[in-house]
């Protein structure tokens, strides 16, 4: 008997796939929480996005299932975050050709406002904020910017280190150029720029805001940014 001869199987990306996992709204609203960086259970992002939990359970289901996000069963709890740092990256380059949506309330205008002035992009900082610092460091020499990379100098490691932070070991890039969605200037991405973010949210000189992924710069931190770094804030 003759055996039956399989199908072809496609070495393509299937772009169709993960374009339909990205065209809901709801779905999109969700994972622009998650860029905060951290986990969220999956009832708190229900509550975030206006839907009901056996709808946001479909919602993560179908996100998974694209590895656009990572669920951790603990106990009964789902806890959802994206699942690696690319995925902020495609966000963050869809946000750069999208136009910009109306603010049609005082509260939507107020958040786009501070959304754009800083805010996280997946574990690192984005915004105003997050591309003033990253020119600070250029402008010191702390960061060689070439094409779509940084390169950093041992000096902006001694100066993490100052502040008792670990510049983490993996195989993430070092520090990456992040082309800025509002700005349309570079940020500071890779394990250089969770650093510095995470020196900047552990001395309280950014401090996280309810329900967005929005950072809110303190008075301390302006002045050490610019005592430090020299950064215009």
């Amino acid at each position: 008997m003759a055996r039956r001869a399989r199908p072809a199987v496609s070495m393509d990306p299937d772009l169709s796939a993960l374009g339909v996992a990205l065209a809901d709204p709801s779905r999109l609203s969700m994972l622009d929480a998650l860029l905060d960086g951290r986990a969220h259970p999956v009832g708190a992002l229900a509550k975030r996005i206006g839907v009901t939990a056996a709808t946001a359970s479909g919602h993560v289901q179908r996100l998974e299932r694209e590895q656009l996000v990572a669920v951790a069963r603990i106990g009964r709890q789902r806890l959802v975050r994206l699942a690696r740092p690319e995925v902020a990256q495609l966000l963050e380059a869809m946000a750069r050709l999208a136009p910009p949506s109306p603010a049609f309330t005082a509260h939507a205008g107020r958040r786009a406002r501070e959304l754009r002035f800083a805010r996280t992009c997946y574990d690192h900082l984005a915004g105003i904020v997050g591309v003033r610092i990253a020119a600070a460091l250029v402008e010191r020499g702390w960061l060689v910017h070439d094409d779509d990379a940084f390169t950093p100098a041992p000096a902006l490691g001694d100066w993490l280190a100052s502040h008792d932070v670990a510049v983490a070991e993996s195989r993430r890039p070092l520090a990456l150029a992040c082309l800025d969605w509002s700005e349309r200037v570079p940020h500071v991405a890779g394990r250089i720029g969770a650093a510095i973010a995470e020196l900047c949210l552990g001395k309280q000189w950014l401090v996280r805001t309810r329900d967005s992924r929005a950072v809110r710069l303190t008075d301390r931190g302006r002045q050490a940014l610019s005592r430090e770094l020299g950064a215009k804030l």
